[in-house]
């Protein structure tokens, strides 16, 4: 913090042990010393503990529950599919990134825990696809039909969506040490010699249990062309984790992973249908509000008409349901003969044809009602 503002840097000296956020911790809790012989201030090799606080730890649960509810909305309609996968050691991802230290490490600038973005995660599954499949010639890409389709070409759009991936269960950060022999080779200055003093490096890493990984797809469901894309994705994102690694160093062992399995059947689908179902029984209560809140709406309606106009309302509302075809031989037919109400007869007569009780094919007490319904029409 030695070169912000003071106000900053008496704000954030005051919070300092309760700031979860590590890029705080990382990036601007460095301690400086003064070089007496160069006249500045350099940043400290020594690298200063970062703790992992609690405050951390429930941002890393909040934003798992977001992503997973997230894939699970998602998942309603396109295709998912969740791997969980164990690192075998400890991961660093973004060393090589501008910082004063010149050693960095890929912290979240939003939820301050660290993460390997999902450019990373694509550009490497892409880049194991070419060199298993393409003999590591990028132009060929374009002829394999699944490898273009997933991770897209120059005119044409990937299909599967690569997420970011967190480190949240297990972590802790570890303090790590590279020491370049020969630096005045690396500079070009000298031949690469056994007598230049090593200059030690320090930086940091990561160490996790299992993480979550996500992929996505554009496309129906249970469409099969979405359903064969994500399957090979998740191959060849298993394949490059585990023989490649990822991030900086995976040469020396760093960022690999020993196992990555495919839980979308026995961990993700049963989230789903759980989902799927609160969403069916909200839209049965929706319904039952939206039909409740229109049958009084019609009472409402009703009650302002007179007895004659609400029987024509309630004759021209019967369905073809039994109840409301008993309901009009019963007590509406009777309304409609002790009102002497002919418009409601109109609609009376026009309801019997449209459900088949009018007609030479009808019971002898239809044919009675029929009948007298009749006269009541001819009346003058």
């Amino acid at each position: 913090m030695l070169f912000h503002p003071k106000d900053t840097l008496e704000v954030v000296q005051k919070a300092n042990k309760s700031i979860g956020h590590l890029a705080y911790h990382l990036h601007y809790f460095i301690e400086h010393r003064w070089n007496d012989r160069k006249k500045v201030w350099e940043p400290s090799k020594q690298l200063k503990s970062a703790p992992i606080l609690p405050e951390l730890k429930e941002v890393g649960e909040q934003l798992r529950a977001q992503r997973e509810q997230a894939m699970v909305e998602w998942a309603q309609t396109g295709g998912v599919k969740k791997l969980k996968a164990r690192l075998s050691g400890r991961i660093v991802h973004g060393l090589g990134a501008g910082h004063v230290r010149e050693t960095s490490l890929t912290i979240h600038p939003v939820y301050g825990l660290p993460y390997i973005p999902a450019s990373s995660l694509k550009g490497l599954v892409r880049h194991w696809f070419i060199e298993a499949y393409c003999e590591g010639d990028e132009k060929r890409l374009g002829e394999h039909e699944d490898g273009c389709a997933i991770f897209g070409i120059q005119d044409h759009k990937g299909q599967v969506q690569f997420y970011d991936i967190f480190l949240i269960d297990g972590l802790r950060l570890e303090k790590d040490v590279l020491a370049v022999h020969m630096k005045e080779y690396y500079e070009g200055k000298n031949a690469a010699t056994d007598n230049q003093k090593p200059v030690p490096v320090s930086f940091w890493t990561v160490m996790a249990a299992e993480v979550d990984i996500y992929l996505t797809a554009h496309g129906f469901r249970d469409d099969e062309k979405t359903t064969r894309l994500l399957e090979a994705a998740s191959l060849y994102t298993k394949q490059a984790l585990m023989e490649w690694g990822i991030g900086s160093k995976t040469s020396s062992g760093y960022g690999r992973f020993s196992e990555v399995d495919d839980v979308t059947e026995t961990e993700f689908l049963p989230m789903v249908q759980k989902e799927r179902a609160r969403l069916e029984r909200r839209k049965i209560e929706q319904e039952m509000v939206e039909r409740k809140r229109r049958e009084e709406e019609e009472r409402a309606r009703l009650a302002l008409l007179s007895p004659e106009e609400r029987l024509v309302a309630e004759i021209e509302r019967l369905t073809d349901s039994e109840t409301d075809r008993q309901r009009s031989k019963d007590s509406l037919y009777q309304q409609v003969i002790e009102q002497q109400n002919k418009q409601a007869a109109v609609a009376l007569q026009a309801y019997w044809k449209r459900i088949g009780e009018w007609g030479k094919a009808v019971s002898k007490k239809q044919k009675q009602k029929m009948d007298k319904l009749q006269q009541l029409l001819e009346e003058k």
